[in-house]
């Protein structure tokens, strides 16, 4: 996917402290809130696909840090695909049946059905700037909608005490609801070629059943139907 441009929430954030209505936010509560606003949107650029090669050692190892979830898992040792462990006991010391690879993770750490080697996991992690602010698409609408959510949700306790105009916080309010609305349905829409990927792969008339083998590698692809007459 063609990565879109990005600019940084810190930048977005140094506006809001610098807005006269926000004056007695502090910078913890504005990042507080511009994450709360970006999970409502459900930017997918705020993350990106990295791949990691991580050490097995007594049917464990260390996943990253920054890792939001697993997108696959491979032995480098073999090229075959691990899948993600149904068995109960997967973990129990007591079971050592290796039919297949499998994986289990706990609190950051994954548990394999091989007691060492090693692995690559490719997984789903946070865009981040160089002074660990998330990145958003650089999109005016999703700039917008973060300022005055952030505006909002800081306004709203001292409205309702009275100490701002029901004016005033009428108008951020209106301001809040139309750009969120408009920077999640901007954000989530495909790409033209996103979308001839997922047709093609929706379109398939012969069933993949080695997909999960291949890591989804020919998913996207148009299927080609020789014709014999």
């Amino acid at each position: 996917m063609t990565q879109p441009n990005t600019v940084s929430i810190g930048k977005i954030l140094w506006k809001i402290l610098n807005n006269p209505l926000a004056a007695n936010i502090t910078y913890d509560d504005a990042a507080e809130y511009a994450i709360e606003a970006l999970k409502l949107m459900g930017a997918p650029v705020l993350y990106e696909t990295a791949v990691k090669e991580i050490d097995i050692v007594e049917y464990k190892g260390k996943l990253p840090d920054n890792m939001l979830y697993i997108e696959g898992v491979r032995d480098l040792e073999s090229n075959s695909a691990y899948r993600e462990a149904t068995h109960t006991f997967h973990k129990s010391d007591n079971y050592n049946e290796l039919t297949e690879l499998t994986y289990t993770v706990t609190k950051g750490i994954i548990f394999t059905s091989k007691d060492k080697g090693c692995l690559e996991v490719a997984y789903k992690r946070l865009l981040t700037d160089e002074n660990d602010y998330p990145l958003i698409v650089d999109n005016e609408k999703a700039k917008l909608a973060l300022e005055y959510y952030i505006l909002h949700r800081f306004l709203e306790p001292l409205w309702m005490m009275g100490k701002i105009t029901d004016k005033a916080f009428s108008y951020i309010e209106q301001k809040r609801h139309f750009y969120m609305a408009s920077a999640s349905n901007n954000l989530q829409m495909p790409s033209v070629d996103k979308m001839a990927s997922i047709l093609n792969g929706l379109n398939r008339l012969i069933i993949n059943d080695t997909a999960h083998a291949t890591f989804f590698k020919n998913y996207g692809k148009q299927e080609i139907i020789k014709r014999y007459n």
